[in-house]
């Protein structure tokens, strides 16, 4: 029975809405004019009832719901001209503060005498900033670094199977590239790699270890007017197999996903977005289906 809960436990963790995912979206990676401030609203709705351990379909009756917000605000500012390109060197120091509400059902049920799994509150906040050290805006050309690390201060607690915290550090280097394509589309390639600290308090006192993962989004989005856009979304992550206690729990991930936003400008000030994204092909974790909306506010 420790076994099996382990390797759910361990896909469940895997499942769990990737914050820093949720938080981009085609054209992040075009800076905004030096002196802006940015403040965002993000609302997630995550469902899956499949899960899978290293390509095999472990059951399809593991109902997970999860509604993840998210606070953001940004700054940019600048130091200089940019490295390449008629910009300047603009970077935009940020902070995200996110929140959770997740309920598992169905299956899980069997780890919980039974009974619905819910939690509530808030989850592990992030601090970042880009650095875009090449600013074309006459050639529609842009490149920025982003380092994200998460800070292990959310809701946790060792004795519950699921919590919105996550008690570990996590860092991610991060590039991306936005390239405008004619006077109406837009290519962006983001590249990103994540590490992780132990959790030394996972159910108890086991020791969880994850390996690196590779994550890797394509965004192609076209201006169908001054005032709305579309964008076809692609996501990618490899790699992030976990250890507890030193045993290997079989679960690499090689997951796809495929999406599409729609962006709309009201007024000069607010920009609304929603977006449908579903993890088609799933070799670890749950395959899942998210709705999410954005409201953004510049001044």
């Amino acid at each position: 029975m420790r076994k099996l809960l382990i390797i759910v436990v361990i896909a469940l963790l895997l499942a769990r809405p990737d914050i820093s995912l949720a938080a981009a979206y085609a054209r992040d990676y075009i800076p905004l004019p030096p002196g802006t401030s940015l403040f965002c609203f993000y609302a997630n709705h995550v469902t899956a009832n499949k899960l899978y351990q290293d390509g095999t379909k472990v059951g399809d009756d593991f109902n997970q719901t999860a509604n993840v917000g998210m606070l953001r605000y940004v700054y940019y500012t600048s130091i200089g001209k940019a490295l390449y390109g008629d910009g300047p060197f603009t970077i935009d120091p940020q902070f995200i503060v996110p929140f959770v509400d997740i309920n598992l059902s169905g299956s899980y049920e069997a780890l919980n005498n039974n009974h619905e799994i819910s939690t509530t509150g808030f989850a592990d906040p992030i601090v970042l900033a880009t650095f875009w050290f090449v600013n074309d805006p006459k050639n529609k050309f842009w490149v920025g670094f982003t380092p994200w690390l998460t800070l292990p201060v959310g809701q946790y607690n060792r004795n519950r199977i699921v919590s919105p915290g996550n008690n570990r550090w996590a860092f991610k280097p991060e590039i991306g590239v936005v390239k405008g394509i004619g006077e109406k589309t837009y290519l962006d390639l983001i590249l990103g790699g994540e590490f992780y600290s132990d959790n030394d308090k996972y159910m108890g006192s086991s020791k969880l270890e994850q390996d690196p993962t590779l994550q890797a989004e394509v965004h192609l989005s076209y201006d169908i007017s001054k005032q709305w856009a579309i964008a076809l979304d692609y996501f990618y992550i490899y790699g992030g197999e976990t250890k507890v206690d030193g045993e290997q729990q079989n679960n690499p991930q090689s997951n796809h996903g495929l999406g599409l936003t729609l962006f709309w400008m009201v007024g000069t000030n607010n920009q609304l977005l929603i977006s449908y994204r579903d993890d088609f092909s799933v070799k670890s974790g749950a395959g899942t289906n998210t709705v999410g909306a954005r409201w953004a506010y510049f001044f």
